[in-house]
């Protein structure tokens, strides 16, 4: 009879998501960026609260970043 080995996986997904605002002439290109990525983190969180993630797509290749496995005892 063969043990199941148990193991963890790491995985990283690039998601999209659009963090639509308008900003305006006065707004500094530093602001624009901190508000921007405040804004998408801000999108994820809720999305992923609500279950609710139509706005935002998976881009690019999962990536395994790390597997840890044990051996049965």
């Amino acid at each position: 009879m063969m043990k199941e080995i148990k193991a963890m996986a790491r995985v990283q997904i690039i998601l999209e998501v659009d963090a639509g605002a308008p900003w305006g002439d006065d707004c500094t290109i530093g602001q624009l960026y901190k508000q921007a990525a405040d804004a998408g983190l801000s999108a994820l969180n809720n999305a992923l609260r609500s279950g609710a993630a139509a706005s935002m797509k998976v881009i690019g290749e999962p990536k395994v970043v790390s597997i840890i496995t044990e051996e049965p005892s």
